[in-house]
């Protein structure tokens, strides 16, 4: 091929990580064309989707779940008994414009059909009207995982949906982040997927300076925590 065929790259685009025991796949893409990528590690029947940064401008959870997959490369015990899918950039048009919506202005977490759902100019004139949602709707559909954490900011606390309390409650044994419940938000995924699904979701959300955290400090800090959202109900350690 042509050197001069070659696709220009994304200069936005995040360096993803893949670790030696995961596999990556382009779930979609974006309004704008950029690839929604998953790392899944592992094929063990407990099933864990971990997703960050589907609000573009809330996004130190994107290097936070990189420091969990590189972490992942020296627990191969918990690839024999777990999946565990993980999304580091859910909304990358976003996460290059630096705005909560995407590219069309769209909250995404605003954007499934939820039956408590307002369609409005910000939230979607209907369920799904955005790609990325319907990616995400579509995959944790197809996939039926057992348990789901979202990373956000800015609130400092662990929310939950559906019956995730006392994940959450296992959570801030590892972490600084108090378990509140916020209640279930207008078409979000927590609505959605925790309340209508039943499938236990936590709301992860730190606080606004942690996106000047290091990596290093952003896992020393959290990065227990995910592990014991993964592990859960046994100890991370």
């Amino acid at each position: 091929m042509l050197s001069g065929c070659q696709p220009a790259r994304d200069p936005y685009a995040p360096t993803i990580l893949t670790p030696v025991l995961g596999n990556t796949e382009i779930l979609g893409v974006s309004a704008q064309n950029r690839p929604i990528r998953m790392t899944t590690i592992g094929s063990g029947p407990d099933v864990v989707l971990i997703m960050a940064t589907i609000h573009g401008n809330e996004d130190a959870g994107t290097p936070l779940v990189q420091q969990l997959m590189q972490t992942l490369r020296h627990r191969p015990d918990l690839s024999q008994t777990h999946t565990i899918m993980i999304i580091p950039v859910t909304n990358p048009d976003g996460y290059a414009l630096q705005t909560r919506g995407n590219a069309r202005g769209i909250d995404l977490n605003r954007n499934f059909p939820a039956s408590n759902r307002i369609d409005s100019d910000v939230f979607g004139q209907a369920g799904l009207t955005e790609p990325e949602s319907r990616i995400l709707h579509d995959m944790i559909l197809a996939h039926q995982p057992a348990r789901i954490v979202t990373i956000h900011q800015p609130l400092y606390c662990l929310d939950y949906d559906g019956p995730a309390e006392s994940i959450a409650l296992a959570m801030s044994y590892y972490c600084p982040l108090p378990v509140k419940k916020l209640g279930s938000r207008p078409g979000s995924l927590g609505s959605f997927a925790g309340v209508e699904q039943n499938i236990p979701i936590i709301t992860m959300e730190l606080a606004k300076e942690d996106s000047q955290m290091t990596d290093t400090q952003l896992w020393t800090t959290y990065g227990p925590a995910l592990l014991a959202a993964i592990t859960y109900p046994q100890s991370p350690f």
